[in-house]
């Protein structure tokens, strides 16, 4: 076991479990690993007590979740008000919904995870997993870390009047043949220092300031003169942009939109309306006009970031898509989460059983390639692929790819 002592200072350690018999047990093989044990105790006013009574926190909190006089998500919340919050290692008898529930929870009140044991399990291999945990370091604060004021009127303007807001291409792969079928057109611009300006200080700001229409429009021709010039040199290739449902209710627009393929003589199949599931959840009567009206005039339509709005399913199984986009924080560690896993399997059958192309956002390393193809998505968007890019770097990129096809793994 010394092999498994932290070099210098002892850990410190708290064992906070109802069971006295295996609270005894934990903190002798914690002390006999090198651990300095410095409380021992069954419920949660005993925690609390400690809490109250000044001395130093822990290094490790070793948690049960069930008290005589309430439980370990109680405590949760009292250690995520403090500044000087010990990392937690969950050990329970509860079935792993539980367990996993109140690892969710640690994650959402800002709580260091030392790790998990579920009961029974040997208190000598719990033990070995909180003398072997090291807490991350914290990440270097930059110089100036408030975040970027949105542009007002007159910059948005300025970046409309300039033509420097500009659709950053990310391409979609399709993965049963490894082709590049499309890409995702990104809002992008850049200030007067010619500093890249990110959605965040420029969707919002459109909205407020009765722009977004405007720039939606100017989006769209560039990305339709992209996709064009991809047709021309034979690369086959779709593309899609985001628009707000407050912009598909304005005729005028959809009438404008119609009229950017049109002016290149483009089929609008080739391009997808992506809006948000959020949007998609808004007044039926007024989405199902919306979106019929778009369909109608021959485009695609896609519902992004699926997942996060808690979709009616009558309500989808009404309005006209043709692609659902599973939002990425279900992608994100896929391959070592059987909770998400089972979630984008059931997003994927459930687009596959309304007829729509199901895509994977935010695809970044090869083991979650691996799970969104098992889980039966036909196409994914993410690094893993390529980030974005403007439109020039992008032609580029696909002119340079083999046949159009992207190397998979496997």
């Amino acid at each position: 076991m010394c092999s498994d002592r932290v070099a210098g200072a002892a850990v410190r350690v708290w064992v906070a479990v109802n069971e006295p018999k295996i609270a005894a047990g934990l903190a002798q093989a914690l002390r006999e690993g090198g651990a300095e044990v410095a409380a021992v105790v069954h419920d949660l006013r005993g925690i609390k007590r400690l809490l109250a009574g000044g001395q130093p926190l822990p290094q490790v909190l070793v948690t049960g979740l069930r008290f005589v006089d309430g439980d370990g998500f109680q405590l949760m919340r009292l250690l995520a008000r403090r500044t000087d919050a010990p990392a937690l290692f969950v050990v329970s008898r509860q079935q792993r919904a539980v367990i996993r529930a109140a690892i969710n929870l640690a994650a959402a009140c800002g709580l260091a995870l030392a790790g998990m044991a579920e009961l029974p399990t040997t208190a000598e291999e719990i033990t070995r997993q909180v003398l072997a945990y090291r807490r991350p370091a914290p990440e270097p604060m930059a110089a100036d870390t408030a975040p970027l004021p949105e542009l007002c009127r007159d910059e948005l303007l300025a970046v409309l009047d300039r033509d420097v807001l500009q659709p950053w291409m990310q391409p979609k792969l399709r993965l049963a043949t490894g082709e590049i079928i499309g890409f995702e057109a990104l809002m992008r611009a850049h200030d007067a220092d010619g500093g890249l300006v990110m959605p965040d200080r420029l969707v919002a700001a459109l909205q407020r300031h009765h722009l977004l229409d405007q720039a939606t429009l100017h989006m769209a021709r560039r990305t339709v003169d992209f996709v064009a010039t991809c047709l021309g040199e034979g690369m086959a290739v779709s593309a899609s942009i985001n628009v707000s449902m407050q912009s598909l209710s304005n005729l005028a627009f959809c009438q404008e939109l119609a009229a950017a393929v049109d002016h290149v003589q483009l089929d609008p199949s080739w391009i997808t309306i992506e809006i948000t599931e959020t949007d998609a959840m808004a007044d039926l009567a007024s989405v199902i006009e919306n979106t019929g009206r778009i369909r109608m005039l021959g485009f695609n339509l896609a519902i992004d970031d699926f997942g996060t709005a808690y979709s009616s399913f009558f309500q989808l199984s009404r309005i006209p898509f043709s692609e659902l986009k599973i939002e990425r924080a279900f992608i994100h560690g896929l391959e070592a989460d059987r909770s998400k896993q089972g979630i984008v399997k059931a997003c994927a059958m459930l687009g596959a059983s309304l007829d729509m192309h199901v895509v994977a956002e935010g695809v970044e390393t090869a083991e979650e390639l691996a799970q969104v193809r098992e889980a039966g998505c036909t196409e994914v968007q993410g690094w893993f692929v390529a980030r974005p890019m403007p439109a020039p770097h992008a032609l580029a990129w696909l002119r340079d790819l083999p046949e159009q096809r992207f190397a998979l793994p496997g």
